[in-house]
C-alpha cells in the first residue's frame, strides 16, 4: 500500500510564451524535468490554459489513446484526417485513437484550460488501425450526487465512451467542506490533480495543481478544508498487455 504526493512545483512546467500558453505536467516526457514516469497504462498527463487567443503548432500522434477535457473555455481542432474544424466548450470531451497517426492542430480561446491524458490502450493492437475522433458533450456523461459530493463520469460505468484501454476510469468528483470516503481497489492505481480547493489526505495537505497516487488501498479518507474539485482516474495495477512506458523503465 501507498500514498505519494507531487506537488504543482514538483511537476514539469512548460511556458509557451510566444503562444501565451502554460502547462503543467503530473506525468511528462523524458525530456521534461518532473519527477514522476509513466505508470500503470498512463503515459501522460499535461494540465494545460492560456489567457490570450493561442494557436499550437501542427502536431502528430500515433497509436495513443488520447483524452482531451475541457475545463473552461473552448478549443477550436483541425487534423488531415476528419479534414473538419470542431469545437469544444467546458465540460465537453474529446477521445482521439490516434492509430497509425494523425496530424492535428488547435487552438485555444482566451481564459481556456483543459487536461489531457495519452492512456495505451496496447500499442502494437491499436497502430495498425486508422485514426478515430469522438467528441461528446458535457452533458452526455451521467452524473451522481450523494450527501456532499458530486461525481461525473466521463469514463466508467454508465458513460457513453467506450475506450480500447483496459481498467480505465475517468471522473470529476467535487467535495463540499468536510470528511469524505474515496473507495478503491486493491487491485487498481487511483491518481488524482486537484483543480481546485484545499485538502488532506492521509496528513499530507493538497492545494490546487498538486497530484497524488494511491496504490493498493482499499479506501481514502479525504478532509476538503474548502469546497474542493478533483480530476481521478483508476487504472490498472498490471496492464495484461506491454506498455510503451516499460520500454524506458531502468
Amino acid at each position: 500500500m501507498a500514498f505519494i504526493t507531487y506537488t504543482s512545483d514538483e511537476q514539469a512546467e512548460v511556458k509557451h510564451t510566444d503562444k501565451g500558453i502554460f502547462e503543467k505536467k503530473p506525468i511528462g516526457f523524458r525530456e521534461d524535468d518532473g519527477l514522476l514516469s509513466p505508470y500503470s497504462n498512463i503515459f501522460y498527463w499535461t494540465y494545460k490554459w492560456t489567457g490570450k487567443d493561442a494557436r499550437s503548432e501542427d502536431h502528430s500522434y500515433k497509436g495513443f489513446e488520447i483524452y482531451t477535457f475541457m475545463l473552461t473555455g473552448e478549443i477550436e481542432y483541425y487534423d488531415n484526417h476528419q479534414r473538419l474544424l470542431n469545437k469544444l466548450t467546458a465540460g465537453d470531451l474529446l477521445v482521439l485513437r490516434s492509430g497509425k497517426g494523425v496530424i492535428h492542430t488547435e487552438r485555444l480561446l482566451p481564459g481556456s484550460s483543459l487536461i489531457q491524458i495519452w492512456a495505451d490502450p496496447d500499442l502494437e493492437k491499436l497502430v495498425p488501425e486508422p485514426a478515430l475522433y469522438h467528441d461528446y458533450a458535457s452533458d452526455q456523461f451521467p452524473v451522481l450526487t450523494e450527501k456532499g459530493e458530486s461525481t461525473k463520469i466521463y469514463c466508467g460505468p454508465g458513460s457513453p465512451v467506450r475506450q480500447q484501454t483496459e481498467h480505465l476510469v475517468i471522473k470529476e468528483v467535487s467535495l463540499s467542506e468536510g470528511n469524505h470516503f474515496y473507495k478503491c481497489s486493491k487491485k487498481l492505481f487511483v491518481s488524482g490533480f486537484v483543480l481546485e480547493g484545499n485538502l488532506v489526505i492521509r496528513r499530507n495537505t493538497l492545494a490546487s495543481g498538486d497530484f497524488f497516487i494511491a496504490k493498493e488501498e482499499e479506501s481514502l479518507e479525504i478532509t476538503a478544508i474548502t469546497g474542493c474539485r478533483l480530476f481521478i482516474t483508476e487504472s490498472a495495477l498490471e496492464p495484461s498487455y506491454p506498455t510503451h512506458a516499460e520500454k524506458y523503465r531502468i
